[in-house]
């Protein structure tokens, strides 16, 4: 991609300017021939602005463009590039449009070949319809999504992004597990997740990997293999444990997170906050708010609602 493009695009995400992102591809999708990764790039984007703004219309327009130049242009290995980001999905589901995305991740399944070098990909679409389905509570739908992952993760023991997907597939069925009422798997696998958590060897892993252009082929495909990588990881686990009531836990973890650097933003302090209350009482809650100022509250109860309850105590 030319640099002055990569370069103006940058700075729209940088501030925010989800439109004038979208205005910006347009018009170089017009300005000459693009290679192929260059406009699955330029779709896959266009859609991230749509969704961002929760546009479902144009975004579900873009993205069926994007799936049917994809089926006609892309090599098969990338068929998942197409449906790899969660963001995307939920904006769709805005629109009633899900029964679409989940079609085109179908047809991504059924087609594209199972590769060391889409691996990453394949993963990422997994993960993303999975997280879908978490997110609008259509918890029965998940299993097909999860035993897809599963096998992924069974391909190759060596491969580099095993303990990134380990973690998320954990969490993934963790929540599907809870939403099935199975406690006595959600405790085995709690304890298998903790227990992999535990015995990360954090030295061996880079602190930041390689920046890639946002929604690039490069960008999707590759492997979270950085400390930084984990730390998301991490936090998204903590996250949905506080939505399942592994307080304790929950709230371990998000300490773990910030001895070692990692900054929570208001949603994940919320969950923070939310598991210290429920496992460790209104005084630790306290402590925690008083530690961190960059939050007040009320911010709080916006991302997690049942905050009110003790809000008049705080």
């Amino acid at each position: 991609m030319r640099k002055s493009i990569v370069h103006a695009f940058q700075e729209t995400v940088a501030r925010g300017d989800h439109q004038g992102m979208i205005n910006l591809l347009k018009e170089y999708e017009q300005s000459g021939e693009l290679a192929v990764n260059e406009r699955g790039w330029v779709y896959w984007n266009i859609s991230d602005g749509y969704a961002l703004l929760r546009d479902p219309e144009p975004l579900y327009a873009n993205h069926l463009a994007f799936f049917e130049w994809g089926k006609q242009i892309l090599p098969p290995e990338q068929y998942h590039w197409v449906v790899s980001d969660s963001t995307q999905a939920l904006s769709l589901s805005l629109g009633n449009y899900l029964n679409h995305w989940i079609d085109w991740y179908r047809y991504a399944c059924d087609h594209a070949p199972r590769l060391d070098s889409n691996r990453v990909v394949r993963f990422e679409s997994h993960r993303a319809l999975s997280g879908t389905f978490w997110a609008l509570e259509r918890y029965s739908e998940m299993p097909e999504v999860l035993e897809h992952m599963k096998r992924l993760i069974e391909e190759d023991q060596q491969w580099d992004n095993l303990l990134f997907a380990r973690i998320t597939y954990n969490k993934q069925r963790l929540a599907y597990l809870y939403h099935s009422r199975n406690e006595k798997e959600v405790d085995l696998l709690m304890h298998e997740t903790m227990h992999l958590i535990d015995h990360i060897d954090w030295a061996s892993l880079e602190p930041m990997k390689k920046e890639e252009v946002v929604g690039s082929w490069e960008d999707v495909n590759s492997s979270r293999i950085s400390q930084r990588d984990i730390h998301i990881a991490l936090n998204n686990l903590a996250c949905i444990l506080a939505d399942i009531e592994q307080s304790e836990e929950s709230a371990k973890l998000f300490r773990q997170l910030q001895d070692s650097g990692y900054v929570l933003n208001g949603y994940a302090f919320s969950k923070y906050i939310y598991s210290i209350w429920k496992s460790e009482g209104l005084g630790a809650v306290r402590e925690a708010m008083v530690a961190n100022k960059s939050f007040e509250f009320p911010e709080l109860t916006k991302h997690s609602p049942t905050l009110v309850e003790i809000g008049d105590q705080i």
